[in-house]
């Protein structure tokens, strides 16, 4: 399956749309207008709380984000090192070993389950942010990896503020 996620042209919260490779709408992004950890809500189209993203409040030498399920229990936690040549990210979850590995420069991503390769995320070049999420077909909580895949897009935002 191949989910295109790009933000909304004007946007305060900063949502994001998921299309298909058809265009047709298959999820919504919601960003809270005021939040100190980037707060956003992965929704079904009808609106249903799928998961909430959020990023760590302190960062020191670990850049932190969380998916948080419905229920407000933890579902994922995603870990990115400080100080890294690479791009690399741990993700402690109930799916087992999830890592996502990349090219710091062109958001350019590979997603391991346990060692093995179940998906791509590669940046559009756009005047908005815009990715593109290709994941094997027999995943089946798709929603779950769009929000990692939101999660590290958190990170890198706040990775770029804190370097102004």
């Amino acid at each position: 399956m191949e989910l295109c996620i790009r933000n909304k042209w004007i946007s305060l919260r900063g949502s994001s749309e998921i299309k298909d490779v058809d265009g047709n709408n298959k999820f919504k992004v919601r960003g809270k207008f005021w939040t100190f950890t980037r707060k956003k809500f992965i929704n079904d189209l009808d609106d249903k709380n799928l998961y909430i993203v959020r990023n760590k409040f302190w960062t020191f030498f670990v850049h932190k984000a969380f998916v948080i399920n419905p229920d407000n229990t933890i579902a994922a936690t995603i870990r990115r090192k400080f100080f890294s040549v690479h791009d690399r990210y741990f993700i402690d979850c109930k799916y087992g070993k999830v890592e996502i590995t990349g090219n710091i420069l062109g958001f350019n991503y590979h997603i391991l389950l346990d060692g093995k390769e179940i998906g791509h995320v590669a940046r559009r070049i756009s005047l908005r942010d815009s990715f593109v999420l290709t994941i094997d077909d027999n995943v089946e909580d798709i929603p779950f990896f769009l929000a990692l895949v939101i999660a590290i897009d958190n990170i890198t935002d706040q990775r770029r503020e804190e370097s102004n």
